[in-house]
């Protein structure tokens, strides 16, 4: 006894590869905006120092006034500012971060400084956590999440 399939299968397989290359390409623009607006919401916080961080240590602040840095929270130089950036590698994969391999003029790597700041606690050593990220990630997770299921069914729909 066997199985015959009958109809257009060929047609099928076709309507179906075209499926997935169009929701692979909607999908990647649906996270390319995100990143995007990920990024933006980052900067704007940075500006706007709206995060609900500790002040700096008066001692801190004094020597950031006197070498002429900015006062600002995570901010002495713009450097890591100007390397905040999103990276997409594919259709279903990116981020948003700070470039790897920038250094300050003291040879800090600016990687590693966010990541200080993104500490779980403040574990009382020398420097407090001051969250960015995080912070952010939960005000968009949900958006996004919404976004990119909304791309998902009108593929599944049309």
């Amino acid at each position: 006894m066997g199985v015959s399939f009958t109809g257009d299968w060929d047609r099928l397989s076709r309507n179906l590869d075209n499926m997935a290359r169009r929701f692979k390409s909607d999908v990647g623009k649906r996270i390319g905006k995100n990143l995007m607006k990920i990024e933006r919401k980052i900067l704007d916080h940075m500006d706007k120092q709206d995060l609900g961080w500790d002040e700096l240590d008066p001692e801190y602040a004094a020597r950031k006034e006197k070498a002429g840095l900015d006062p600002d929270t995570l901010r002495a130089t713009n450097t890591m500012y100007e390397n905040i950036t999103t990276d997409q590698p594919n259709e279903l994969e990116g981020s948003v971060g700070v470039k790897r391999g920038v250094k300050t003029k003291d040879g800090e790597e600016i990687t590693d400084i966010a990541i200080i700041h993104e500490q779980p606690d403040n574990d009382g050593t020398k420097i407090p956590a001051r969250k960015l990220w995080e912070p952010t990630w939960n005000e968009v997770k949900d958006d996004v999440a919404s976004d990119i299921m909304g791309v998902t069914i009108r593929t599944f729909k049309k």
